[in-house]
């Protein structure tokens, strides 16, 4: 049985996977297999896939037909047999020694920093906010991406990511957060996201799918009841701050910046008495005040100002 299972899902991403697997295989921390899920690819991706599979004896291969990020997320969870899992996206690549650093049988989950790459720009993203003082809180509040983070595997056992919707990881991260008993946090940027241009988040039209925020914030409601604060500030945070400043770029976004605005008028009433949300910058709690109260232009002026 090996420590680790890293489970990385491909779809149609050729010019970047054989830096991604180059920088799985050739891990400080050996004792690891690495489980690749080819969503449905109609590009190369899958003979790359078969020529480091020939190489590299610790190399499962799944071939699925284009189910989602979440299906081969699943998939991945199911066929893994490490006491660790962890989560890669094959556009991405990681530092050599991530596993290593990651890596500590005393705890649930280990969470490290990220590096944020925009051409030759670099961007340090803190991926653990330290806003309690319960470890499993902070991690449920934390960005809800799974990179960058080791998982006991038995946090898996009865959750899985929800299929056929954006935001699966802000569905499930917060579940997982409910069931673990120690969370470790490493300062170091230890994973390197690649941000390109036609990425989902980043399309010129806007995609109707972006609306699933609704959904998985209705997922969290059934599933977080025992915590009712963590889930007001996450209501605040997707639907004030991060839906918000997305929606902002589309000429749809008029009517979804009321909506955000009016759910939690209606929800949480008394939203800004959350402890949370104290403790966020004057920056965050800026643009949640400016979409409660639809400012849409005064919003729209921040982004572009913050964006150069």
């Amino acid at each position: 049985m090996p420590k680790i299972s890293i489970i990385v899902p491909v779809y149609n991403t050729e010019k970047y996977l054989a830096k991604c697997l180059d920088s799985l295989v050739n891990q400080t921390l050996t004792d690891i297999e690495i489980i690749i899920i080819n969503d449905g690819s109609t590009d190369n991706s899958e003979k790359i896939i078969k020529e480091y599979q020939k190489k590299y004896s610790n190399i499962v291969y799944i071939k699925d037909t284009n189910h989602g990020q979440g299906h081969a997320r699943n998939l991945g969870i199911t066929a893994a047999k490490g006491e660790y899992l962890t989560f890669v996206d094959s556009d991405d690549y990681v530092e050599l020694n991530m596993l290593e650093e990651l890596y500590d049988e005393t705890c649930d989950v280990v969470v490290g920093d990220i590096k944020q790459i925009i051409g030759e720009n670099q961007v340090y993203l803190k991926n653990y906010y330290e806003i309690s003082d319960k470890s499993n809180i902070n991690l449920m509040l934390s960005h809800p991406g799974p990179v960058v983070k080791l998982y006991k595997r038995t946090l898996f056992d009865n959750i899985k990511f929800l299929e056929n919707v954006y935001y699966e990881d802000l569905a499930t991260m917060p579940l997982i957060a409910t069931k673990a008993k120690k969370v470790k946090y490493v300062n170091k940027a230890l994973y390197n996201y690649l941000i390109r241009t036609d990425s989902t988040m980043r399309k010129v039209s806007f995609n109707k799918k972006l609306d699933d925020i609704y959904l998985v914030l209705d997922h969290l409601t059934e599933h977080l009841n025992d915590y009712p604060l963590e889930l007001e500030y996450l209501y605040i945070e997707h639907l004030l701050y991060s839906s918000s400043l997305r929606f902002i770029d589309y000429k749809e976004s008029e009517e979804r910046i009321f909506k955000n605005a009016n759910i939690i008028k209606n929800k949480y009433p008394n939203w800004r008495c959350n402890p949370y949300l104290k403790k966020k910058s004057l920056k965050f709690k800026l643009i949640t005040l400016l979409v409660f109260y639809k400012q849409k232009k005064l919003l729209k002026l921040i982004k572009n100002i913050t964006r150069k």
